[in-house]
């Protein structure tokens, strides 16, 4: 194929919003390609415009922590030609995928969290965050209505319904109800030049202490890149991590599997309660599996 891009707005909701934007994003990248930019040009360009739109849990769009008032975020980079930058925890950045960029491309470092990656953000002069969106607001008031009833159902995998009384002290703010929806957004591209590249963004999960880092930053759980293709994983980060899923999706291509078949079978290996989705991208074709709705868009041009 002389190039390629898919692209995926998180796993555990969808609508038609976000249908229309996972195609937004793609075209964004697909126009990349087109004016000769590389998979990286394209799949950050991608993830950008997510992290800019507001309709997903990623960048101006992202969700609070448990103590209502801040807003973390993950994000990560990578090619096939060894190119690697990724942060976590960052505060203040409307684009974290464009700070893993600069991290990759501008530093002798793999990984920044927390404030030094906040402090470069600065000193590049990136956009800072507007703050929490409606949507977040709404979110954060419906996971506070349920923590007061003591319903762990809204938290996600691994909070138990002790736990989650527990966790009042850490809240405040109004009532509200809200349905569940996507997490991580993530796009994997391909150059005429033969290069995969992958990015992922994202607020995090539904409930979330200070400091929380999910699967995105790690190389084999969040993503995978190599000379066969490109992975980007979505869904409950802590169990994609204990798993390494993306990792287990490449390691069936290098098997040769074809990606679908590959992204289908990394899935059941994760309990139906746990919310997960893969993306897969090589010469041969696009994966796209989930067990949950998944708002996704490809462009392939042969």
């Amino acid at each position: 194929m002389r190039y390629a891009i898919v692209v995926h707005g998180g796993a555990g909701g969808t609508s038609p919003e976000a249908e229309q934007g996972c195609r937004r994003a793609a075209q964004a990248g697909a126009k990349a390609l087109r004016g000769g930019g590389s998979s990286l040009d394209a799949a950050v360009a991608a993830v950008q415009w997510m992290e800019d739109s507001g309709r997903f849990n990623a960048g101006a769009g992202a969700v609070l922590r448990l103590d209502g008032a801040t807003i973390e975020t993950d994000a990560a980079v990578a090619t096939s030609a060894g190119l690697q930058g990724v942060v976590g925890a960052v505060r203040d950045v409307r684009n974290p995928v464009l700070l893993a960029r600069a991290v990759a491309q501008e530093t002798p470092h793999f990984m920044l969290t927390g404030e030094g990656a906040s402090a470069l953000a600065k000193a590049l002069g990136l956009a800072p965050h507007p703050g929490p969106s409606a949507r977040a607001l709404e979110r954060y008031r419906a996971l506070r209505e349920a923590i007061a009833r003591g319903d762990a159902s809204l938290l996600g995998a691994g909070w138990s319904e002790p736990m989650a009384a527990k966790l009042m002290g850490l809240l405040g703010g109004d009532e509200g109800q809200v349905p569940h929806e996507g997490d991580t957004v993530g796009a994997v591209a391909l150059d005429s030049a033969g290069m995969f590249a992958v990015a992922s963004s994202t607020g995090g999960a539904r409930a979330m202490l200070l400091g929380r880092i999910g699967d995105v930053p790690f190389r084999r759980c969040g993503y995978q890149v190599g000379v066969l293709g490109g992975v980007a994983a979505t869904g409950i980060g802590e169990e994609i991590m204990r798993r390494e899923g993306a990792g287990k999706v490449y390691q069936l291509l290098e098997m040769g599997l074809v990606p679908q078949a590959a992204c289908e079978a990394v899935v059941k290996l994760f309990p139906v309660n746990v919310s997960v989705g893969f993306i897969a991208l090589t010469g041969d074709g696009v994966g796209v599996a989930a067990n949950c709705p998944m708002a996704t868009h490809a462009i392939v041009k042969g």
